[in-house]
This record gives C-alpha cells, structure tokens and sequence, in this order.
C-alpha cells in the first residue's frame, strides 16, 4: 500500500524546477469507484499540460485525511495541491 510519504518522494523526483513552468499536485476523489488518484501535474505556458499519475488510495481509508494529506504535501514539496 502507498503511503504519503511514498508519494512526496514521488513528488520530489519528478519536479525539477524548469523556467517558466508551473507544477501542481492534483488530488482526485473518484466516489464510485472508491479510490483517490494522486496526478502531478506541470505544463508551460502555451504548452498542453502534462499529467502523471503517482498514486491511487483507497478512498475509505483516505478521503477524510484529503486536507491534512494536501497540507503535509504542501508544506512538504512547496507545490500547489488541488483538492
């Protein structure tokens, strides 16, 4: 099973800090199928954005952690999360 902790490592790798890029961490609640899909997100501007999909949790265990898993993410990487 991920953890969160697996997932801000998995953050960490992927974000590079290129000029003129805008990086986001997108957290999707998916309520039919019960999981949580974890998306990094970055894209430039005039670019089509590009989405990786990090992580999926289940969505019984997590969903009512979303802000305090969005706030450690945050404070964690310094990137946006999008709930």
């Amino acid at each position: 099973m991920t953890t969160i902790d697996d997932i801000i490592l998995e953050i960490q790798k992927r974000f590079t800090k290129k000029p003129n890029t805008i990086y986001e961490v997108k957290l999707v609640d998916q309520v039919y199928s019960g999981k949580i899909n974890v998306y990094f997100q970055y894209y430039k501007i005039g670019y089509a954005t590009t989405a990786q999909q990090i992580a999926r949790l289940d969505g019984e265990i997590y969903r009512a952690q979303l802000p305090e898993i969005a706030k450690k993410i945050r404070k964690v990487t310094g990137i946006t999360v999008i709930k």
